[in-house]
């Protein structure tokens, strides 16, 4: 059985000045967490072991941090932009996006359980012509709070996904609910008003 298009297909726009902005914010976590954290380790080991050695440690931290990083962020954004797609078709939504560019999830929303549809834009997104839509679904609600729903990153603007998909969702729902009402009984139609009869 031939599966149907969708609807409308949607996908993130992998914009590489935006990413290099990202990745640069990625460098200075990185160089925090292993250069300070992990280089104050191992300098103290090494210190013990190999003096000479223990300054090395810094640097080797330094450089990965500093160059690493910022470049595996930016592969691995790119790559997971790239298998991300959510499908409108008729009664619901089929997504596939990475969490945290790294774990990949899959599954289906239908129409009936989305609650409301938002769209925000950081200065960054908005400088380039991008923005994100959120798709409120209480049913896919996080343990200890957060966003429950869909986010899809990175759209363009000019395509206007926002009045798309909520003229699919909206409209989809009001058919699913004319469906599902009851049909309304014809009123009986009146009795014809009975005619007197005339006096003699």
């Amino acid at each position: 059985m031939e599966k149907k298009r969708p609807l409308l297909s949607v996908r993130p726009t992998f914009d590489s000045s935006l990413t290099l902005l990202q990745s640069l914010g990625v460098s200075v976590l990185g160089i925090f967490v292993l250069t300070i954290l992990l280089g104050t380790f191992f300098y103290i080991i090494l210190s013990f072991i190999n003096p000479r050695a223990a300054g090395a440690a810094y640097w080797f931290f330094l450089i990965v941090s500093g160059f690493g990083v910022p470049i595996f962020f930016f592969e691995l954004k790119k790559k997971a932009y790239q298998r991300t797609l959510f499908n409108f078709h008729e009664d619901y939504l089929e997504f596939q996006y990475f969490k945290l560019y790294l774990n990949r999830r899959r599954g289906r929303v239908r129409y009936s359980e989305i609650t409301g549809i938002d769209q925000h834009a950081s200065a960054l997104q908005d400088h380039q012509r991008l923005t994100t839509i959120y798709i409120s679904v209480p049913t896919m609600g996080y343990r200890r709070g957060g966003f429950a729903g869909l986010e899809l990153y990175d759209l363009p603007q000019a395509k206007n996904y926002l009045t798309k998909i909520t003229d699919i969702v909206e409209g989809r729902a009001r058919q699913q609910a004319a469906r599902s009402a009851p049909a309304a009984k014809p009123q009986d139609a009146a009795p014809a008003p009975q005619q007197q009869p005339q006096g003699t």
